[in-house]
């Protein structure tokens, strides 16, 4: 009798662990349309039929179990798609964009695997443009630095804005608009740990339309293994807030290396506004700044110089899925800088249209 009681005692100390909640989600985003680029180049522009241009085509599976007590596990798999050829979006990589494993509860989340480095997700927020439109679809972030280094073994392993053998926690979301996250980029170099390693933190203040925030990321690239560490380092403010008939927006970035007299040295100013035309649409139109005071050589004091990019997009949704976009972005600058551009102090100009589809 007592041995049938401690049995029905452990099943129902464990029932919620044996028969704990769990799903599993496929999602994705088909998107594609039409490109018109020149950069420059001697053979003139490029018209061509491209894949994500609003937004990156992808297929992904995400899933959740519940723990009990609070707890869950989660996972991420998504892969990117070029829906122009039907190639993948990563290259090799199956599962390029994000392969995540972790748990979460009232605590935040922790994740291990790949995913977009901290401040790629920074721009993901106050970007008008959502890191896509303009700049080959990958918006204002084509002009700052929201990546660096390369998938290989001396590097953070950080490509397309994604960094890997990475530990990332966020916050719960329940601390009255504040909210932060932490990523860790693993080098794993051999005898050095600093070597390949990225750093890089938000922290935001999202409330009663005022969104505000900050990023900082740090990444110690190496151009061969046992070579000298390049650290590459970005500080990012922005704000924008939703008057309900527009909503501007600010963001400066600073981005530094540690090359000596030849160091990096660039700001990026961009202002914009959103502008609601009605339920269905709205118009998008920022402004950019690029001031380049890098020192093209040890003996001279010429510097990169500037370039600047207006931009205009629109947008339409056919329903809550489908959408159609378009836009248009001119770069100008001068004659040392090769922002975006084939050849040095060439004019960039871009015009985009499509379709995006989400399921």
């Amino acid at each position: 009798m007592k041995k049938s009681l401690l049995a029905l005692a452990l099943i129902g100390a464990f029932s919620g662990a044996a028969f704990a909640q769990s799903s599993v989600t496929v999602y994705g985003i088909v998107d594609a349309g039409f490109q018109s680029l020149d950069t420059g180049a001697a053979a003139g522009k490029v018209s061509r039929l491209q894949s994500g241009q609003e937004s990156g085509s992808r297929l992904g599976f995400k899933g959740t179990e519940d723990l009990g007590g609070g707890l869950k596990a989660n996972f991420v798999l998504e892969m990117g798609l070029n829906v122009d050829d039907g190639t993948s979006g990563q290259g090799s990589k199956a599962f390029g964009r994000r392969s995540l494993v972790g748990l979460s509860g009232d605590f935040g989340s922790v994740d291990l695997g790949r995913d977009k480095t901290p401040t790629f997700k920074f721009f993901d927020n106050f970007d008008p443009y959502a890191s896509g439109y303009i700049n080959n679809g990958s918006g204002l972030s084509n002009n700052t630095l929201y990546f660096v280094g390369g998938d290989t073994a001396n590097t953070a392993g950080a490509s397309n804005g994604r960094i890997t053998n990475a530990v990332l926690y966020s916050t719960p979301g329940n601390l009255n608009g504040f909210s932060a996250l932490v990523g860790y980029g693993m080098g794993e170099v051999a005898g050095d740990t600093s070597a390949g390693r990225s750093l890089g933190l938000n922290l935001r203040y999202n409330a009663s339309g005022l969104d505000v925030g900050y990023s900082y990321t740090k990444d110690n690239q190496q151009a061969v293994v046992g070579g000298p560490i390049v650290g590459k380092k970005a500080n990012t403010v922005a704000a924008t807030y939703d008057f309900g008939f527009v909503k501007p927006v600010v963001i400066y970035q600073k981005v530094e290396d540690d090359k000596g007299v030849t160091a990096l040295d660039k700001k990026v100013f961009t202002v914009g506004a959103t502008v609601p035309v009605d339920a269905s649409s709205k118009v998008i139109a920022t402004f950019t700044k690029v001031k380049d005071s890098t020192r093209i050589n040890t003996t001279t004091l010429d510097t990169v110089g500037d370039a600047k990019q207006f931009a205009l997009g629109y947008q339409y949704a056919l329903s809550k899925r489908t959408d159609l976009y378009a836009a248009y972005a001119r770069l100008t600058q001068d004659a040392n800088s090769k922002t975006l551009a084939s050849v040095n102090g060439a004019d960039v100009k871009e015009l985009t249209f499509g379709v995006r589809h989400q399921f």
